[in-house]
């Protein structure tokens, strides 16, 4: 038997072990076992608590499909909530080793937990020889794609994991599982995307639906709003510090001298001990 905690950030759920005195392992198999919503937990992802040489804790996350993933920025504020309320981390400024790169946490604190936490998500990379894509253009903005009976005008950026943005004029009127299936596995994306889609509202909101490559359609993603803001400012002339609305709630996305900073709620479900 093994503790977990499993939390949900505006609605995108994890399930949180600690590794840092007894190391699990096989943890691809683990995610699918625990992610599974019919013969597991259920969740979007799994992460577990390292501990780390470079930083203060190290965070693993692996998708549902137990694909390894290098961030989620949903996933670290639930992360962050997590090991701040075990005390495996006691500062309330903190840094967190991922494979994304180090990001830097902000905890807010009320009546002893943890409610609401601020990512240093860092700089958008948009250089393609950055990230895998089979392109011989060294930006991606805007660009053509067509896919299924769509043609999209696609962005393509490195956010902590790979992101690609597209602007319609409504969400409505587009088959999301159906396109963002299909561009996740376009032959552009060698290692796949995560795909954006998103409605302008005005400056300073922006609507965003998420298919997240190895999890499919879900309620919330960080990374991709953070995304999604970086390149509607730059395309569509939306302030540098929008709402994002997602379908499981809203995050604040706030660009601050090239850096990207991400706020939202981080909420403990359950907790209960998982038979391996």
């Amino acid at each position: 038997m093994i503790y977990f905690e499993k939390l949900h950030g505006t609605g995108n759920d994890f399930i949180i072990f600690n590794s840092t005195i007894n190391e699990l392992k096989d943890l691809s198999h683990l995610a699918m076992k625990v992610c599974d919503r019919h013969f597991g937990i259920g969740a979007d992802g799994m992460m577990v608590a390292f501990n780390s040489q470079v930083a203060d804790i190290r965070m693993i996350y692996y998708n549902s499909d137990g694909s390894e993933a290098p961030m989620c920025g949903n996933g670290i504020r639930c992360f962050a909530k997590y090991v701040f309320d075990n005390k495996i981390v006691t500062k309330e400024n903190f840094n967190v080793e991922t494979l994304g790169g180090i990001m830097k946490v902000e905890l807010f604190i009320q009546n002893d937990e943890v409610y609401k936490v601020r990512i240093n998500m860092g700089k958008p990379e948009f250089n393609t020889h950055a990230f895998p894509i089979n392109s011989n253009l060294e930006k991606i903005l805007e660009e053509k794609i067509q896919v299924e009976e769509y043609i999209f005008k696609i962005s393509v950026l490195n956010m902590g994991t790979i992101h690609s943005v597209i602007f319609v004029d409504s969400l409505e009127t587009i088959d999301i599982p159906r396109a963002g299936v299909a561009i996740e596995h376009h032959k552009l994306f060698p290692k796949k995307t995560n795909v954006n889609f998103c409605q302008v509202i005005d400056k300073e909101n922006i609507k965003v639906v998420t298919w997240e490559r190895g999890a499919g359609l879900t309620l919330a993603c960080g990374t991709g709003s953070a995304a999604t803001a970086v390149v509607s400012s730059l395309i569509k002339n939306t302030n540098k510090k929008v709402n994002v609305l997602v379908p499981g709630g809203t995050l604040e996305i706030e660009q601050i001298n090239d850096e990207v900073f991400l706020t939202g709620n981080a909420v403990r479900i359950c907790t209960g001990n998982y038979q391996i």
